[in-house]
């Protein structure tokens, strides 16, 4: 004899079609999520210095009793904590870093540079091309051989200096 077919329920279906969906869909949000950003810590303690390479194109020479961190998003972000830290780009990083001093962003452009950290401010020293310093009241432009002093909210200072001036404790020099 025969077996007789059941029809099938639609709960049945639907409970199968939720289980699915759900499935896909946590499946699509986990491919979605960028991987996690990693965080790097870079210090050097009185009478110290250190260079790295924080990428294969981007290298950092952090002065005595300095400290930058450095994570491996796009566009690469560094946040100098304290001290002073000169970032030496290659031609086919340019426009792919950028520094944060408290508030103040500095996106390079191509370049060799020094920023200076001091209170709620600092300084920037541009060695070769140009960075962007971005502050409440605007974006300033810092061309080769010149330095600005920054607070969050004014570039002030803009003056002409010579290569020796843009880091004067960076060894080899």
């Amino acid at each position: 004899m025969p077996a007789i077919a059941r029809p099938r329920s639609w709960r049945r279906i639907l409970l199968h079609c939720i289980i699915a969906s759900t499935g896909l869909g946590l499946g699509l949000i986990s491919w979605l999520i960028a991987k996690p950003t990693a965080t790097r810590i870079y210090q050097t303690v009185p009478g110290e210095r250190l260079t790295v390479a924080a990428s294969p194109d981007i290298d950092i020479s952090l002065d005595t009793d300095s400290s930058v961190t450095a994570t491996n998003s796009q566009p690469f972000r560094i946040e100098v904590l304290r001290g002073n830290a000169y970032f030496d780009v290659k031609p086919n990083a340019a426009g792919r870093l950028q520094v944060k001093v408290g508030t103040v962003y500095i996106r390079d452009i191509g370049t060799g540079f020094s920023v200076s950290r001091r209170g709620n401010g600092g300084s920037v020293a541009v060695a070769s091309g140009q960075v962007e310093v971005q502050v409440e009241t605007g974006t300033y432009l810092i061309n080769a051989r010149e330095q600005a002093d920054f607070d969050s909210a004014h570039v002030t200072g803009q003056r002409v200096i010579s290569d020796a001036d843009v880091a004067p404790w960076r060894p080899g020099r």
